[in-house]
């Protein structure tokens, strides 16, 4: 009785913790500029105007600063550990507005390598410079 007991109570763990890595374990193309710009939209972010991009190297051990960057990552189901040595392009476009309000001084930053959306961020480029999450709204979330 024992071994089925403890055979019922592994298998409710494990389904819990595929269930939890399921639900945030989404992936967002990113083959195309139009691609990204999409998820932005489906995040309630706008757009205006064409992006930037820039090739990074993320680094194989991170500092406090990409630390920090990593633990927002993970808030919305990324993690940057797994690309540590790995090229990735940051695209970065201006903002004209977060769930339909106007906003200005504001940046996208998407990170994607291998064709997907790896990470990413939402930050002021004013006085304040917060940094928040991409997918901390829309209607995917």
């Amino acid at each position: 009785m024992r071994k089925i007991t403890a055979l019922i109570a592994g298998a409710a763990i494990i389904a819990a913790i595929v269930l939890s890595f399921s639900s945030c374990a989404r992936t967002y193309p990113a083959k195309t500029e139009e691609q990204i710009v999409d998820m932005l939209s489906d995040c309630g972010i706008e757009t205006a105007g064409s992006c930037t991009k820039k090739t990074v190297t993320i680094p194989d051990e991170f500092g406090e600063v990409y630390e920090r960057y990593n633990e927002l990552q993970k808030r919305q189901g990324f993690d940057l550990c797994r690309y540590r040595s790995r090229e990735a392009v940051v695209y970065t476009f201006p903002v004209a507005s977060v769930d339909g309000v106007h906003t200005d001084f504001t940046e996208a930053h998407v990170m994607v390598c291998d064709d997907i959306v790896i990470g990413g961020d939402l930050a002021e480029t004013g006085l304040s410079g917060e940094m928040l999450p991409l997918l901390s709204r829309g209607k995917n979330n």
